[in-house]
């Protein structure tokens, strides 16, 4: 019995849709934060090198003599530029430190991921000197860490907002877009043996529904033909065994009542036993084989490469004596075929064909043909029997399939032998056909690949 899985094909897509807009809305949120934060970085780096060029020149402005070169002074002029989260130096050419102030809240290295450390320098070229000053201003991006936070707080409520409608609308949307499917169920769950022929429509829906739909209806058509003819199998088959057992019953009735006085009623009756045994072997060894070769793929294969020239004439052989004077029997076969084949079922294959030839041809000829060609063989079997109705030839393979039932019971068939050539021919991976003849019987066709062309 076949578990259902664990989640429902609603929630699975609803989780599938889910977590592809939360990976869409992580790289989101991840390329907006970067973005952003370099965006503010640069604005924070140009506003640093203005305030540096605007000091430097200040500084060419306020010093117009060596004397001015004091630290007293020189603190004093940095102090209108001070701001707590940065620290401004001016320095020699050779890095020397002359002057320089440290905003309160300054600090050399950041505490934290968001904190970076800016730095922009300009150089100072005094009118009463030829040696450059530098002035390089440091500042710390700590005042921007609340704007960072607010960044991400921001970006984590519209993600998950985000996300939590997508998992709704994703659900809604499954549940819409799955409604077809739960109707389909519906309806299959309604089908029941005793009503096969109850079929599912599909009016009005998408394209895969509408293809599933179609599948299934196709698979209750094959579905109710299998049983069809199942069941006019059973009843051909118990017709078929019923007459036997019922002569054979009669005359065991004869022989209690006149067998023991009468030696000619008793030789009757025994030859009619007999027959009619042989009638029964025959029809169930017939089932024992279609059994077996409908399960040819859990069985050991016996094929091997074989010439099929003496089984040709073994066939030849066997029959020639069986056929009626009014039926002639005629062979023909190219000396050199070989085949990579099970004998035994190759011999069955022509056992049938040969058989239903002479049970529906009352006069004429019967004519086997064997010949190959560059990648198979070809086995043609064409009488000059009854022939058959065009629109029953599809038909002629499907197991249990009569023709006419009233017919074949007169000839002895029972509809099953050219369902096992069909099935013997397959298991060699070849195919068999069946066309009316010129001359009103039937013509069947049996290609076998060669040797060394079986995949």
């Amino acid at each position: 019995m076949l578990t259902p899985r664990r989640y429902s094909l609603k929630w699975r897509l609803t989780l599938f849709f889910s977590s592809g807009m939360l990976v869409l809305l992580l790289f989101l949120s991840i390329f907006i934060f970067f973005s952003t934060s370099n965006l503010v970085h640069q604005h924070e780096q140009k506003l640093l090198n203005q305030k540096a060029t605007a000091i430097a020149a200040d500084l060419k402005t306020e010093i117009t003599e060596e004397a001015s070169l004091k630290i007293p002074y020189l603190t004093r002029l940095l102090t209108n530029y001070a701001d707590v989260n940065q620290s401004i130096t001016i320095s020699d050419q050779n890095g020397k430190e002359i002057a320089s102030i440290q905003g309160a809240n300054w600090r050399k290295d950041p505490e934290d991921y968001y904190e970076r450390t800016l730095v922009a320098k300009e150089p100072v070229q005094l009118p009463f000197t030829s040696e450059l000053l530098f002035v390089q201003i440091s500042t710390t991006t700590e005042a921007l860490e609340w704007y960072f936070s607010i960044l991400l707080t921001i970006l984590f409520l519209s993600s998950f907002f985000t996300l939590l409608l997508s998992a709704i609308g994703g659900y809604w949307l499954s549940n819409w877009g799955l409604k077809p499917l739960d109707h389909l169920i519906q309806q299959i769950h309604s089908i029941f043996p005793q009503r096969l022929s109850q079929r599912i429509h599909h009016h009005h829906v998408e394209t895969e529904i509408y293809e599933l739909i179609h599948a299934f209806n196709l698979l209750l058509d094959r579905m109710e033909e299998a049983m069809v003819y199942q069941q006019r199998f059973v009843t051909d088959a118990s017709h078929e065994l019923r007459t036997p057992l019922s002569i054979i019953e009669g005359y065991v009735s004869l022989l209690q009542r006149w067998g023991q006085h009468k030696p000619e009623v008793r030789d009757e009756a025994l030859a009619a036993v007999e027959q009619e045994c042989k009638r029964l072997f025959k029809l169930i060894d017939d089932l024992l084989s279609l059994a077996k070769l409908q399960h040819a793929s859990q069985v050991s294969s016996t094929k091997v490469v074989q010439p099929l020239t003496p089984l040709l004439l073994e066939v030849k052989q066997a029959w020639v004596p069986i056929f009626p004077p009014q039926i002639k029997l005629l062979f023909e076969w190219e000396e050199a075929l070989v085949l990579f084949m099970d004998r035994e079922r190759i011999r069955q294959l022509l056992d049938i064909l040969l058989d239903n030839a002479r049970k529906y041809t009352d006069e004429g000829q019967v004519r086997v043909r064997a010949y190959g060609d560059e990648e198979a063989v070809h086995i043609v079997v064409e009488d000059t029997g009854i022939g058959i109705q065009a629109k029953e030839i599809p038909h002629l393979f499907k197991r249990f399939y009569r023709v006419d039932k009233s017919r074949t019971r007169k000839r002895g068939g029972s509809g099953i032998g050219l369902a096992i050539a069909q099935a013997i021919v397959a298991d060699h991976e070849g195919s068999i056909s069946i066309a009316p003849s010129a001359e009103r019987g039937v013509i069947v066709h049996v290609l076998l690949k060669k040797e060394g062309m079986v995949g």
